[in-house]
């Protein structure tokens, strides 16, 4: 009686077992992190299962080369518009990578001139000197904001800058804006 119904649940339990072992080295991510480089190579690879590879320079020489994986068709596609120049990737890093030929699948990216062209989508040039107003804007900005918690000292020195110095005292309205 029991060698029928072990014969019937036997192959549900290898069934079973083995989609558990799949999820476990295929997508179960075992780290994840980031790489920071140019990006050298990004193609798609296989006759029967086509896969994304690409290669990361992280600096001079062999030893500093990553090579990786891309799962998402979209997220490869915007890579493969951006090879050649300076990227951030981020990635999952799983057991076993096939079909893909590497284990590290990338999740997401950035230019690695992320901040410049924030700036420049701003409004602001992206050369030296207008990043630096910027931040000194920002960095003036933070500093009168800071006055605020004693209103006291906040009106004393708003006066003593409209009295030596009528520019700094103009930017102050602009860090309300």
């Amino acid at each position: 009686m029991k060698s029928w119904k072990l014969k019937i649940l036997l192959p549900f339990i290898i069934i079973a077992l083995l989609a558990l072992a799949k999820y476990i080295l295929w997508n179960f991510p075992v780290s994840t992190g980031k790489r920071v480089g140019s990006l050298t190579k990004i193609s798609k690879k296989g006759r029967f299962i086509p896969t994304w590879e690409g290669t990361i320079d992280e600096g001079s020489g062999d030893k500093l080369t990553s090579n990786f994986s891309v799962k998402n068709e979209e997220l490869a596609t915007e890579l493969y518009n951006y090879e050649g120049k300076q990227v951030i990737l981020y990635y999952e890093q799983y057991i076993l990578g096939w079909p893909r030929d590497t284990n590290y699948n990338i999740t997401a990216w950035k230019p690695k001139d992320f901040a410049y062209q924030q700036a420049d989508q701003e409004g602001y040039s992206t050369n030296t000197n207008n990043i630096t107003e910027v931040l000194s804007k920002t960095l003036f900005c933070s500093l009168i904001g800071s006055l605020f918690s004693n209103p006291d000292l906040y009106q004393k020195v708003k006066a003593h800058v409209k009295e030596n110095n009528l520019y700094l005292y103009n930017q102050i309205d602009t860090c309300n804006e």
